[in-house]
């Protein structure tokens, strides 16, 4: 390769470098704009919606929203506030609608300036981290929950039959999105929402199988559980077993159970009606 080949090669470069939209925010965090927007961001209580995959310099995904079709979002504060945001918040107040950015920090300033905390022991601190983002549009907090609940029912409802279908399970469905099959009918007497119950029950996530929680014998207030529950045990009669398919938002909804159920998570409950009385006693936690 001649004298001449090299200076190409090394024009290329500075050329593609300059051709790079790099951008920074007031905090010095710079990030990559890899397709741009219509232009317009957003403005202070508005809520950024956006989809997003962070991933480690060994390409190992810590999270993403793409393959779920569920986005994630983030409101905007006053911009009195922006002195006081770390690089990534400050970022997403200089989006618009379409814009597709990329940053890239070590793991350390990561830990550090973004989530707040130090870097766990069992992540290596020599990694860097590259957080890609697609905005999919600027709107109101009230039209993103609205329309957030209704993705996140369709995926629900979606998981529930693919795997209804897979397992050639026949469920039935009510209107709230809850499906369910009853093992047994009894004739027992059935609960109403001002009623005590005692069950049997295992709870396990739809997408796993894993079993989260079980209990041989427990009693609670009906009207005082998630909404799959308060809808399916009244179909119980006393001695009755069912199953109950439950979407995220008749469960746990989209913040979860901290340490037990993560956000967003499908619900599966095999629960057998034991006893139904009239009060719940708090000191013994029993019916009576």
């Amino acid at each position: 390769m001649n004298k001449t080949s090299f200076a190409c090669i090394g024009l290329l470069a500075i050329m593609a470098a300059c051709g790079e939209n790099v951008k920074e925010t007031p905090s010095g965090l710079k990030y990559t704009v890899i397709e741009a927007g219509d232009g317009v961001v957003p403005e202070t209580g508005q809520v950024l919606v956006f989809h997003y995959e962070l991933k480690d310099s060994q390409d190992s995904v810590w999270g993403e929203t793409f393959s779920s079709g569920i986005p994630a979002a983030t409101r905007i504060d006053d911009a009195a506030r922006i002195e006081d945001e770390d690089g990534m918040t400050q970022m997403f107040r200089q989006l618009s609608s379409g814009d597709s950015v990329r940053t890239k920090m070590p793991v350390t300033e990561f830990f550090d300036q973004i989530v707040g905390a130090p870097v766990p022991p069992d992540v290596d601190s020599t990694l860097s981290i590259s957080y890609t983002i697609k905005v999919r549009n600027i709107t109101t907090v009230e039209e993103f929950l609205s329309e957030r609940e209704k993705e996140v029912l369709r995926r629900d409802t979606d998981q529930i039959n693919r795997h209804l279908s897979e397992s050639n399970i026949t469920a039935r469905q009510d209107t709230s999105g809850l499906q369910y099959i009853i093992h047994s009918t009894s004739g027992g007497k059935k609960p109403g929402l001002d009623n005590c119950v005692e069950v049997k029950y295992t709870g396990r996530f739809l997408k796993t199988g894993e079993i989260f929680d079980q209990a041989e014998r427990i009693a609670f207030p009906l009207d005082g559980v998630i909404a799959g529950w308060r809808l399916g045990i009244p179909m119980l009669g006393v001695g009755d077993s069912g199953t109950f398919y439950i979407p995220s938002k008749l469960a746990y909804g989209p913040q979860g159970y901290p340490g037990a159920i993560p956000p967003d998570a499908v619900l599966v409950f095999d629960v057998t009606l034991l006893d139904v009385k009239n009060e719940f006693d708090q000191a013994s936690r029993s019916c009576k």
